[in-house]
């Protein structure tokens, strides 16, 4: 695996990207905290009690990458 992918890595480099609240929403802000509580192998109350709001948080994080990711694919070959 290429230390780039380390979970210390990635942690690091998450937590260096957060510019709160200019680029972050609650979902992205709870799907940090989800992350972070599975890397630290400590429980979550939400994945049992409340698996579908964790989902949606996922689901709707994915949505505004996919759709940034476009944008800026869009934009690039604008130029």
């Amino acid at each position: 695996m290429h230390p780039s992918w380390k979970i210390k890595n990635l942690r690091r480099r998450v937590n260096r990207a957060r510019k709160f609240p200019d680029n972050t929403c609650p979902s992205s802000r709870h799907l940090h905290i989800m992350a972070d509580r599975l890397a630290s192998g400590r429980e979550y109350f939400m994945f049992t009690e409340e698996p579908e709001h964790c989902a949606m948080s996922i689901y709707a994080v994915l949505e505004s990458l996919w759709k940034a990711r476009s944008e800026l694919a869009r934009l690039r070959s604008n130029t």
